[in-house]
């Protein structure tokens, strides 16, 4: 677990590449924690790898330690869905994407960033 990262994964910073440009901090200081958000905007983008936050279509549940993994994902779950609904309570459009989804079309996901972005103005 010590060798894990929470910030700069590979995975967040080719997200950063994708929407560099909008003007979105990376891992502002919001409830919540997320990877990137306008404040101007009120739009919090979370980018889910597929592991930590229980992909439907790709999760793996872990051979070894069960009953830790199973309670440490269910809470990231849990976690997220109280985040999202207190971001949205205050006015915040939440975008999440998947780790699959990024590496799969990065483009779609900038198009609904761009979309919420334009919602905006």
């Amino acid at each position: 677990m010590s060798k894990i990262k929470s910030k700069d994964t590979k995975l967040e910073v080719n997200f950063k590449k994708v929407i560099k440009g909008l003007k979105f901090r990376y891992q502002p200081k919001i409830f919540g924690k997320p990877d990137f958000a306008s404040r101007k905007l009120k739009i919090a983008i979370f980018v889910d790898s597929c592991f930590w936050h229980h992909c439907p279509r790709h999760f793996r549940k872990p051979s070894s330690n069960i009953s830790y993994w199973e309670k440490k994902i269910k809470s990231n779950v849990k976690r997220t869905k109280e985040v999202d609904k207190f971001l949205k309570k205050h006015g915040w459009i939440v975008l999440h994407f998947w780790e699959h989804d990024i590496n799969k079309n990065a483009r779609k996901c900038l198009d609904k960033i761009k979309l919420a972005i334009n919602s905006r103005r």
